[in-house]
């Protein structure tokens, strides 16, 4: 079984929402998005814990736009499939298929007006909830599916420590219960003659009998006769049926307590507990499906215990568990499926929510995002905005030149992502799935002869791929088409294309930079600086003395002796200590775009 669709409305920051899952979900975006208001959503349909006053909600937790004369309703939905292998579950869950689509089971949660109030609601208490099944009102959901089909949360202020070491709440309680009902009462009996031994012998030291004695005497003082504890030092309690309640977690080989344990030695261990009792009930048909919604492990998590348990959850097999993680974390989100990837983002005084459930993507495009998507790139998942560039050079010196400008790119949230080559589209893809606003800066790499340059397909490539994962995106009529894959020259092309975030050069960077007023002087000095043979120096000599005698061919074999990546390093270390200098006009455009739609 799994969830595969989540609906909510006029609910707190969401108004409307629609969105595919996966097998496992990582939400993802900034503070005060919505990332723990989306769970409480889902809690108010399968959480068994939570109590009916809190399902009552208030008046304040419709969203912000909703008119109350209209009589809203906070709705609330979850779609789950492929539970028809299960035969218990899909008897218990039969009644809830919806009618249109029997493969998919609905469990709902309805916030609305009491029928009797005719005029303007005023309060909550003007409200009632309602939690059904099947898109039917009348459907109740009865206790025994919230049994079966479970929510539990590890909220972001969790104390892992308290959770382990209370036995009324901790995870290990039913585990152990079940281990000790197999052992017989004449074993219990044995172990319990043992332990009252082990108690007898310490206390009878004189040290602790000394102790003892005057520890009761002082109770009982205070205390009086009709209210006597009748206090003893002892190990535990040697009773067998409250023997096993001594059993506890302990570190270094038993040597330390949980108590003595880190905070996230601590998390790491109640995150498998709790999946180790999501096991067992299943195991004892207690349960058929549990999801376990973690707030924020990064807090308690360091960066290498990050990838190394949630690599480890993630490639878990069971389907009738799942994992729900709120984060803010790129080491987290670098090693996440990408499937599983939800973005939240505030947008238009709502929150709208991007799922990556359905991406079209290949296999191999699906390989290449989740390679790119290291620590150091992730960001991407968690920016305002995206500059798509092609290589090393552009993501060094394009922040650079955004500061020129008077732009400060990782102050609006505005990252730099290098794909290393020209193959967008994957990448495109993704920024388009997540919502999140994007320009492309790419080369017009013109071609000798007849042949088209590799600019043109790279942006009508990069449209088809908006197009594949937005339908609200119009793809390109035949005829604009042609003309754009062979009649439209630069000029024309590139100003039409920088209206729809793709802005072009007519060579290549390092060629347009060379092109610049004093960014040109920048770039001949470097190349004077490297000690080239005479032939070179004297070219580089003739070039300064009249601009328009750069030849790009010899600039860029130059370029390539120096090496890209070294060569911007330098560029960018005297750019920052000159005067203001002007980047080429198709990068500061792009700049411009991009801080214009963030």
């Amino acid at each position: 079984m799994r969830l595969k669709n989540l609906k909510i409305n006029n609910f707190r920051n969401f108004e409307s929402i629609d969105i595919p899952l996966s097998s496992n979900i990582v939400l993802l975006g900034e503070n005060r998005v919505g990332k723990s208001n989306l769970l409480f959503a889902m809690r108010l349909v399968i959480d068994q814990t939570l109590s009916d006053s809190a399902r009552q909600l208030k008046i304040s937790d419709f969203w912000d736009g909703c008119d109350l004369s209209k009589k809203p309703k906070i709705e609330v939905h979850l779609d789950f499939t492929d539970f028809e292998t299960d035969l218990y579950l899909t008897s218990l869950l039969t009644d809830y298929r919806l009618a249109h689509d029997p493969q998919t089971v609905r469990l709902s949660y309805m916030f609305k007006c009491k029928s009797e109030i005719t005029g303007l609601p005023t309060s909550s208490e003007d409200f009632e909830f309602i939690v059904y099944g099947g898109g039917v009102e009348t459907r109740s959901i009865n206790n025994q599916v919230r049994r079966r089909i479970s929510l539990d949360l590890l909220d972001a202020l969790r104390d892992a420590e308290n959770q382990l070491g209370s036995w009324r709440n901790s995870p290990l309680r039913p585990l152990i219960e079940n281990a000790m009902a197999s052992i017989s009462s004449s074993e219990l009996a044995e172990v319990s003659v043992d332990l009252e031994a082990a108690n007898t012998k310490i206390v009878k030291h004189p040290p602790i009998q000394t102790l003892d004695d005057a520890l009761s005497k002082r109770i009982l003082g205070l205390s009086g006769k009709g209210h006597d504890l009748k206090t003893s030092l002892r190990f535990s309690n040697a009773d067998p049926l409250r023997l096993f309640r001594s059993l506890g977690m302990y570190i270094d080989e038993g040597k330390r307590s949980i108590s003595e344990a880190s905070l996230g030695s601590a998390n790491v261990m109640l995150m498998a507990l709790k999946l180790a009792e999501f096991s067992w009930r299943k195991e004892k048909n207690e349960r058929n499906y549990s999801l376990l919604c973690i707030e924020e492990p990064e807090a308690h998590l360091h960066p290498q215990l990050q990838r190394c348990v949630f690599k480890n959850i993630f490639q878990e097999k069971d389907t009738d568990q799942a994992l729900i993680i709120t984060s803010h974390s790129p080491t987290l989100a670098a090693i996440v499926p990408l499937r599983s990837i939800v973005h939240l983002r505030f947008i238009g005084g709502k929150t709208q929510v991007f799922s990556l459930a359905n991406l079209p993507i290949n296999e191999d495009e699906k390989d290449d995002l989740e390679r790119y998507l290291i620590a150091t790139r992730s960001e991407i998942l968690f920016a305002k905005g995206v500059i798509f560039v092609e290589g090393d050079a552009e993501e060094t010196l394009i922040p650079c030149f955004a500061e020129q400008l008077g732009q400060d790119l990782e102050g609006m949230g505005i990252t730099v992502c290098n794909v290393a080559g020209t193959n967008f589209n994957p990448y495109i893809k993704l920024a388009e799935g997540l919502g999140i606003p994007f320009t492309v800066i790419t080369d017009w790499d013109p071609l000798d002869g007849t042949k088209p340059a590799l600019g043109r397909a790279r942006c009508l490539g990069i449209w088809d791929s908006r197009c594949e994962v937005n339908p609200n995106i119009k793809k390109i009529k035949a005829v604009d088409r042609k003309h754009f894959e062979e009649v439209a020259e630069f000029d024309e092309f590139s100003e039409i294309w920088a209206k729809y975030g793709c802005f072009l050069n007519d060579e290549t960077f390092e060629v347009a930079i060379g092109q610049t007023p004093n960014l040109s002087e920048i770039l001949l000095d470097i190349l004077d600086e490297q000690g080239f043979g005479s032939k070179r120096t004297k070219r580089i000599q003739e070039w300064k003395e009249d601009k328009t005698k750069i030849n790009s061919t010899h600039l860029l074999s130059m370029i390539k002796d120096i090496g890209k990546g070294r060569l911007s390093g330098k560029l960018k270390k005297k750019i920052s200590g000159a005067e203001p200098i002007q980047p080429p006009a198709y990068i500061r455009n792009a700049i411009e775009y991009m801080v214009k739609h963030v």
